[in-house]
């Protein structure tokens, strides 16, 4: 997958030989490296691009002594496309290489035009080559090997036209069509679209307002502490003073009451809200949980322009609020394994999850790329998988991927770094101060890359001291294997061996190891995620150690089977240790005798939750068969909740598109028991049928409803850059996929007739975009510090000489300039049709200046 990028031009420097487990150090270098995309072309099916190598220096760079690395997405280049006498290689995942062919010679002061094709097309900027860096010596030779990154820049980009040419079916993403995907919205008055999001069950409000003092007193109901507190804090950044807080009960006008009232409230996460001048603020839930949501809706009925400017006698609208979630299970996925997201970002998230009532984080924390939570018994895991560089030999550190770079070290790049087991559980404290349970994920048996190479380490160091047993005590491969296979994200060494005991023992002493930190954090580990997906075809049939494996154990069958062996020794491990298995879908699956993928009926009834992500195509309905098949589900859909799928085709827009692209609206149209209703649109934007297009899909039935427990929304890290460019991704999607979380489904999902439903569901859109733009983004300008939410660009056309202009939010501000220079937050403001001429640029603004990105039209 690919990796955002940076498009700066960065400064050579040299990585010392200590530090990189090199021979040798270079002391300068004067290499740099240019590369531009050219086009697409969809009748061949590739795309065209060209790197330029200069030399600055004062020696030719010769066939011999050098290669240059660099991280892009893919197995390699269309054969023989390559020019400019080099050869481009892919090594392992997401690295290649750039070395040269014999009689390659480039003089001081000479540059080389390096064109080739790529498989497929580019549509987003974040698909470009990452980090190269230069690496001299020849280590075949005896020679020892000097680092030194190189000067990289991307070129400007070319028009629209050549990222979306008419022979691949796209519109392409310009003004225009932005103004068309925006023509059913329009501002409406705050008092036709409620106030909340999530919307609530029922809300009612009343002429009569209330004043919040500096008198105003927090009474709260025994084991209330910590919610009591929570409003306060957040009271005193909306009014500039901390209301006092107090255990009891006096309800008088102007002050605030919280209790747990489970005689007339039957769900924890429940709540009910009342305001008014008599009887001043109660809010009463089935438990803790539900007080602290109910909290969550009284700061959204807080004027807008109080979190921006306290206000000191704060007015609320006098109001009666009964709410309930839909789900019980409302969960975010955030992978720190791929590129590693601080904790200091992680607390950041939480909040936002709290604050759109979302109540389980389900932390990504091991994968290919990287093992990213310690385990004090296994330092390795986190020793050399925490981190990533160049290497020969990865016993040190994993080689780069997604643009990390040469240099090993936490402050180089976001492919370094991890949570201690200290941070681990502090997070655990904190996610649960804000009612979130987190739920680790400890991926097994693929995307196991980083785990293998530290254990390999590991194995390396005892036996060098002579320690066989212990060596081989968690060792995860079989040397002799010489299976042949590529993974998801081009891999060919990411499994475990599941036929020796290695892997079990190590899964067992990280699960027992993480139980003990949420024991210390005053917690119970109930759910542990095993991940449990894509491994790919080929492994272990050249395996001497699973050869032998099967003979013993004919009942398995085949090669492909054994990964349903490994998750019943997982199982087998978490049972007794009255653990829920949690994984991706393929946990529940097995293969049958035609190689298709069907529900395992050998686990239905017992304690694994299956977490259903692949709804691509022919593959929509597989939550529908898994709940009929009884198994509970948690629906975690591509084409909706997929975070890191890019909002647009826009070159502009960072992201990922293999499924789709997905915005705002994507969760929100989310139709959980009928999904087939919700809309849907291939990669590319052209819409389609599942029920016509793809024969033979199952409903899910409605004695299975129950059995969705569930949705989830993921945020894949490849292209994140730590945690303010997460926000970027995740807000404002995160409060559509609450919306649909928290309210279940919508009433207009259960209308028959397409034309009525879709026009109700427009309507219902139109009410949420608009409390969107008036209510939410203008207060996550300054809630828990402010966010780094996507601004949508402004949608335009000119007609008759006269601008029209419109926002994806409507209350968001449009800015526009018709003298060629970039609208700023003083630029004129779009309030109606104007006349223009010749080129206008709009950009939208948030409340602090903010812009998005610009739009231009002519």
């Amino acid at each position: 997958m690919k990796k955002s990028l940076l498009f700066l031009i960065a400064p050579i420097f040299i990585i010392s030989c200590k530090q990189m487990n090199q021979s040798n150090t270079k002391d300068d270098s004067a290499i740099s490296l240019t590369w531009s995309f050219l086009g697409n072309n969809a009748v061949e099916g590739n795309y065209s691009a060209v790197f330029v190598l200069e030399n600055h220096g004062e020696t030719a760079l010769t066939d011999k002594g050098w290669t240059i690395y660099y991280n892009h997405e893919g197995l390699g280049v269309v054969g023989e496309s390559v020019t400019g006498n080099v050869s481009l290689e892919h090594i392992n995942g997401g690295l290649k290489k750039m070395s040269p062919l014999e009689g390659f010679n480039l003089e001081p002061g000479a540059s080389i035009e390096i064109a080739y094709r790529n498989p497929g097309s580019l549509l987003v900027k974040t698909e470009a080559p990452q980090h190269p860096y230069m690496v001299y010596g020849d280590p075949e030779a005896g020679d020892g090997e000097t680092v030194a990154k190189v000067d990289y820049s991307i070129l400007p980009f070319p028009s629209l036209e050549k990222f979306h040419h008419s022979d691949m079916g796209i519109r392409v993403p310009d003004a225009a069509w932005v103004y068309e995907q925006n023509s059913g919205t329009s501002l409406m008055e705050p008092k036709e679209t409620g106030f909340i999001l999530p919307s609530p069950a029922r809300e009612e409000y009343f002429n009569e307002t209330i004043n919040l003092s500096k008198d105003v007193v927090i009474y709260y109901q025994e084991g209330l502490d910590k919610e009591a507190n929570y409003l306060s804090a957040l009271m005193e950044q909306v009014s500039g003073f901390s209301p006092k807080v107090q255990e009891g009960v006096v309800q008088a006008p102007g002050m605030i009451n919280l209790r747990v009232d489970t005689m007339h409230i039957t769900n924890p996460e429940a709540y009910e809200l009342r305001i008014n001048a008599e009887e001043g603020i109660l809010i009463s839930g089935g438990a803790q949980a539900g007080v602290f949501y109910g909290i969550q809706t009284l700061l959204s009925l807080v004027p807008t322009k109080a979190w921006a400017k306290p206000d000191s006698k704060l007015e609320l609208r006098s109001a009666f609020i009964v709410d309930r979630p839909a789900f019980g299970y409302r969960g975010f996925h955030l992978d720190i394994a791929r590129n590693f997201i601080e904790p200091a970002a992680i607390k950041k998230l939480i909040k936002a999850m709290a604050y759109y009532k979302l109540n389980k984080l389900h932390l990504h924390m091991t994968d290919d790329e990287g093992w990213r939570l310690e385990i004090p018994s296994l330092p390795e895991l986190t020793d050399v998988g925490a981190h990533r560089g160049h290497s020969l030999n990865e016993r040190d550190h994993l080689i780069p991927a997604y643009g990390s770079g040469p240099d090993p070290s936490t402050e180089s790049s976001h492919g370094s770094g991890y949570l201690s087991r200290e941070t681990f559980i502090e997070l655990l404290k904190f996610a649960d101060a804000h009612h979130v349970e987190v739920i680790p994920e400890i991926n097994f048996p693929g995307h196991a890359r980083a785990a293998i190479y530290a254990m390999e380490s590991r194995y390396d160091r005892l036996m060098k001291e002579g320690r066989q047993e212990e060596a081989e005590m968690y060792r995860l491969i079989d040397p002799d294997d010489t299976s042949i296979y590529n993974s998801a994200q081009n891999f060919n060494d990411n499994v475990i061996c599941v036929c020796t005991e290695g892997p079990y023992r190590l899964f067992e002493t990280v699960v027992d190891e993480v139980i003990a930190m949420y024991v210390e954090a005053g917690l119970t580990l109930k759910i542990l995620h095993t991940g449990g997906d894509e491994v790919p075809r080929g492994v272990w049939e050249d395996s001497p150690l699973c050869q032998a494996f099967l003979k013993e154990h004919p009942e398995i069958g085949n090669f492909e089977n054994l990964q349903a062996y490994c998750g019943s020794r997982f199982f087998e491990i978490l049972e007794k240790k009255e653990l829920v298995m949690a994984g991706w879908e393929e946990i529940v699956m097995k293969k049958d005798d035609e190689g298709k993928w069907i529900p395992n009926p050998e686990f239905v009834g017992k304690d694994m939750l299956p977490y259903v992500w692949n709804s691509i195509y022919e593959n929509l309905d597989l939550g529908n068969r898994l709940a009929n098949a009884g198994f509970p589900v948690i629906l975690c859909n591509v084409n909706n909740f997929y975070f890191d799928l890019a909002y647009t085709h826009h070159p502009d827009e960072p992201g990922q598109y293999w499924g789709g692209f997905v915005n705002t609206r994507s969760s929100f149209d989310f139709i959980p028991f009928d999904v087939f209703k919700s809309t849907f649109a291939d990669k590319w934007g052209n819409p389609y049928d599942p029920l016509t297009d793809f024969a033979g899909m199952k409903r899910l039935s409605v004695r299975a409803y129950n059995q969705v427990l569930g949705l989830q929304a993921e945020l894949w890290s490849e292209t994140i850059k730590g945690g303010t460019m997460a926000e970027y991704y995740y807000l404002p999607k995160l409060i559509g996929f609450a919306e649909r979380a928290w309210t279940g489904q919508a009433s207009w999902g259960s209308i028959s007739d397409q034309e009525k439903r879709v026009a109700a569901m427009d309507k219902d859109w139109n009410r949420f975009a608009n409390i969107v733009g008036q209510r939410e983004l203008p207060r996550l300008d300054y809630l828990h510090g402010g966010f780094n939410y996507r601004l949508p660009p402004p949608g335009a056309m000119i007609k008759e000489g006269m601008l029209h202009a419109n926002i994806d939010f409507p209350g968001l501000v449009i800015r526009y300039t018709t003298d060629g220079t970039e609208p700023g937050s003083k630029s004129p403001l779009y309030s109606g049709p104007v006349e223009v001429s010749g080129k206008v640029m709009l950009r939208s603004f948030d409340t602090r200046g903010r812009g998005s990105r610009i739009s231009v039209v002519e």
